[in-house]
């Protein structure tokens, strides 16, 4: 069943987007970014976003249950071995940088100069930016395991495994432009849980089966 996972990265990801403070948009790190990084909602809407790509990963590994061709268990590896990869940056991004917010928020001299060796060690960044790539590469494997399985709605994976590709680049857009990719992802999402509520449905009517109408 994929509507569980499919709603839950959808929403999650809609208030990952929605909730974050985006006090550190700018291109210095100022007292607003620290706010920011010391905010509650950081930390809210962080976790919300690394749950946002394993209930992802969750989905691919239902859409490869059972299929026949390579696509499927080939979407199921690529998107375990992706999160496994990126999780880690995620923790720091939410909890190393959390903590160094609330420092400098309490006066301590020169906390903000960790900000950016946290974000640009270079290993949590090669294994963030491979990781995903093999996410992306499980969103077109996912949506094609999904057209070929002979489901009514056989283009319904492809909106989401888009955006999924587009992950990365979101980053690099102004707070409107990934509030609304937070927004565009969930919709594609819900998509998908509707066309795969729509096939569960139809898989279980008996044929000839007729429905009775209250006048």
């Amino acid at each position: 069943m994929v509507a569980v996972p499919a709603v839950a990265s959808g929403l999650l990801m809609l208030l990952y987007l929605t909730m974050r403070p985006y006090g550190d948009a700018g291109t210095e790190l100022t007292m607003e970014a620290a706010a920011a990084f010391a905010s509650p909602w950081w930390l809210v809407a962080h976790v919300a976003g690394a749950l946002a790509l394993a209930t992802y990963a969750l989905l691919a590994v239902r859409v490869a249950a059972g299929s026949t061709g390579r696509a499927g268990p080939l979407s199921r590896a690529t998107a375990l071995t992706g999160l496994v990869l990126v999780l880690p940056y995620y923790g720091a991004e939410t909890f190393a940088l959390h903590v160094i917010g609330r420092a400098a928020v309490a006066g301590e001299p020169g906390a903000l100069e960790l900000v950016e060796p946290v974000r640009d060690h270079p290993v949590a960044m090669t294994m963030f930016g491979v990781g995903l790539a093999l996410l992306a590469v499980s969103a077109v494997l996912m949506a094609r395991t999904w057209q070929r399985s002979e489901r009514r709605v056989g283009w319904a994976a492809w909106p989401l495994a888009g955006l999924v590709v587009l992950f990365l680049p979101q980053f690099f857009l102004p707070p409107a432009g990934r509030v609304a990719y937070g927004v565009a992802f969930a919709l594609a999402a819900l998509l998908l849980a509707a066309a795969g509520s729509q096939n569960r449905s139809t898989r279980h009517t008996p044929i000839g089966s007729t429905r009775s109408v209250a006048a």
